[in-house]
């Protein structure tokens, strides 16, 4: 059943998600035509839920940690070339929208640790959240472009598309996420599948408490 009730979504995220961190294990990803191999690691933290006019906002702060690696000459062993490693800050901005069966909002990003241009600065996200049952789902959206790093050293036009499953599980909390990635022309912003499976990400919640989070 889906519930487009928006409190039933904050005090999900209130008793469940805010105020928890999450660990996803290492993955590791081909991208660029299989050009590039990237492995890296992610923990999230939820905080700041705050009541609004019409619905709700919240933060979420991504501490991740990674390596790129482009392939040799002969094509046989990769090297490393770059790290993922950064914390960004998120804010969630989320209201009730009538005509539809569920809340509707934004993602914004606050702040990076980057010392380079950070690949996502520009974007945003437009995000739908509903219930179904016992889970929350998120679809998130990108507006815009991320520029990725391509495996020839130049910036990649690339849009970024995902699905959350927030449940709890045992008493622990377990978020999905599956992604979707498209090339875009940086003009028109036309998008294009760019093909590349990604693994489910699935992320359970830390057993020792984060440093980062409220005593």
């Amino acid at each position: 059943m889906t519930i487009a009730d928006p409190q039933r979504v904050f005090e999900f995220l209130k008793e469940n998600v805010v105020g928890r961190a999450v660990v996803a294990p290492p993955i590791i990803t081909n991208t660029d035509r299989g050009r590039l191999e990237s492995a890296f690691e992610e923990d999230v933290i939820y905080s700041n839920l705050c009541r609004t006019a019409t619905g709700f906002s919240f933060d979420l702060t991504n501490l991740s940690r990674g390596t790129r690696y482009l392939p040799r000459s002969d094509g046989k062993e990769y090297v490393a070339e770059g790290t993922y490693n950064t914390v960004r800050v998120l804010r969630y901005e989320m209201a009730l929208r009538r005509a539809a069966d569920f809340l509707i909002g934004h993602a914004r990003f606050l702040s990076s640790t980057n010392s380079h241009p950070d690949p996502m600065a520009g974007t945003a996200f437009l995000v739908r959240m509903w219930m179904e049952d016992d889970v929350l789902l998120v679809d998130e959206r990108m507006s815009g472009f991320a520029e990725m790093v391509s495996a020839d050293g130049g910036p990649r036009p690339v849009a970024i598309d995902g699905v959350y499953r927030y449940a709890v599980k045992d008493g622990i909390l377990v978020v999905c996420y599956q992604q979707t990635t498209y090339e875009v022309d940086p003009h028109s912003l036309e998008r294009k599948p760019t093909g590349e499976r990604f693994p489910e990400q699935v992320s359970k919640e830390a057993s020792v408490p984060s440093p980062l989070l409220p005593a």
